[in-house]
């Protein structure tokens, strides 16, 4: 009988096939799915100004692996960090015409390998399968 894998090491292994395959499609654009994550945040996020402190709660980031992205997206020019007008220790970050214009092709390539991790699964597989994760990702949150 085949011994069961267990939860973590299994969403170790999907993580890292996503995040290859992620990636290799990114590459044409010049990023990677870690500096993606950080663009959709700010793509997607409400708040007026963001800034780094924002971006490490919000991705469950450290401040130095945050620190590295921000520095490679604006060496690449797709986010301008700017002191606050409001507290100068703190640093806002903005949005490039570069970051809108890359918007488009990263939501298709998300699309096209969520639809591969789901390939085969009802749209209530797939919706449990969603609230099940985020039922994880809760547990797993520091409080």
């Amino acid at each position: 009988m085949k011994e069961q894998m267990s939860i973590g090491l299994l969403l170790k292994q999907i993580n890292n096939v996503y995040e290859k395959d992620f990636n290799n499609r990114l590459r044409t654009l010049g990023i990677t799915a870690s500096q993606c994550a950080v663009l959709d945040y700010l793509l997607t996020s409400r708040k007026e100004e963001v800034n780094q402190r924002d971006i490490e709660k919000a991705l469950c980031l450290k401040n130095p692996t945050v620190t590295g992205l921000l520095k490679r997206l604006d060496e690449k020019g797709f986010i301008l960090v700017v002191p606050s007008t409001k507290d100068r220790r703190c640093k806002n970050v903005y949005l490039t015409e570069k970051a809108y214009d890359i918007q488009r092709r990263m939501e298709a390539d998300r699309k096209k390998i969520d639809k591969s991790l789901t390939l085969g699964m009802s749209k209530k597989e797939k919706e449990a399968l969603v609230k099940m994760l985020e039922k994880v990702l809760y547990n797993v949150s520091e409080p």
